[in-house]
């Protein structure tokens, strides 16, 4: 796998994880790669009846101090309550921690930016206060950080992104997603009545780029793997996973929606990882990934991943 086609599926799956993550796990995440990044950044877990004093991670020496808010993912942002959460602890923040001289507000915008009221109330804010910096960080910036990361770090965050030509590959992952996807279906299983589509005719339809389309192609020549297993076992075993793999993309529509940039590979992507079994270590991510794609190449040459072409739309 070529640098640039891995620096693409780390951004997509950092992106795939801001998308995911609101409250306390978007505070979690924005920690992780402060940590990784920035020098002297300590995060601050509420105690007592003390709570955080309005400080959700701060660089002691600079006098430095961040604010985040993760918001559920909505159509439009609510500016005021935005503005509001901006601002509304700062007085608080001076109160229990003293010196403030850099402030940032740091919001999961979900790539569609910080709300230009935001921006103003921080300038104001730093007017008012006399602080050398008063500022916004969104999705767009927090992923900035986390592509200046080693490779090592980025794994820690996201996990491993497994190679397309690996030369081993541990049948045992594959064996135990199919086996839990099986037992998972609970839908009643329907025989498919189509024909299979034209796989570039597909990839063009659903708006996947080149580089998923790329790992589809390929996985797509190691399907001796999973034929091998379905035809070691019960001959319900591949419908039953037909369905779940249906089931699965259809949760991923409702997930990422169409007005996403790249919502069809962030769905892949939100597939691999709601495929896996629960209590995946992280050691063995990459196998279970493997695992995962593997199974998405084989549904999607069938009518159980992606759209069709007979039923999509080309306008």
């Amino acid at each position: 796998m070529n640098s640039t086609h891995q620096e693409y599926l780390y951004r997509q799956f950092f992106r795939l994880k801001i998308h995911e993550s609101m409250g306390d796990a978007f505070q979690a995440l924005f920690s992780k790669v402060m940590h990784y990044t920035t020098p002297g950044f300590q995060a601050v877990a509420p105690w007592g009846n003390w709570g955080d004093g309005g400080n959700d991670g701060w660089i002691d020496n600079d006098a430095h101090y961040y604010q985040v808010y993760g918001p559920k993912p909505s159509n439009q942002i609510k500016e005021l309550e935005a503005v509001n959460k901006s601002i509304g602890d700062f007085d608080k923040l001076v109160a229990k921690w003293g010196r403030v001289s850099k402030y940032t507000f740091v919001m999961n915008d979900y790539f569609k930016g910080i709300p230009a009221p935001v921006g103003n109330s921080l300038k104001n804010l730093a007017e008012t206060k006399a602080l050398e910096y008063a500022g916004a960080m969104g999705g767009m910036e927090l992923l900035k950080e986390f592509m200046s990361l080693s490779e090592c770090d980025k794994q820690d965050i996201v996990g491993f992104i497994p190679e397309v030509d690996l030369d081993f590959v541990d049948s045992r992952a594959v064996g135990e997603v199919l086996s839990f996807l099986a037992y998972k279906s609970s839908s009643a299983l329907a025989f498919l009545g189509e024909t299979a589509p034209d796989f570039d005719e597909k990839i063009k339809i659903n708006g996947i780029t080149k580089p998923i389309k790329l790992r589809l192609e390929i996985f797509s020549y190691q399907l001796n793997l999973i034929n091998d297993f379905l035809n070691s076992v019960d001959g319900g075993l591949e419908k039953s996973i037909a369905q779940e793999v249906k089931e699965t993309y259809k949760q991923s529509k409702l997930s990422i929606p169409d007005n996403i940039p790249d919502c069809a590979d962030l769905r892949y992507l939100w597939m691999v990882d709601k495929l896996l079994p629960p209590g995946v270590h992280s050691n063995a991510v990459a196998s279970y990934r493997f695992a995962a794609e593997l199974i998405l190449a084989k549904y999607f040459e069938t009518c159980d991943a992606y759209e069709h072409p007979n039923n999509a739309s080309t306008t």
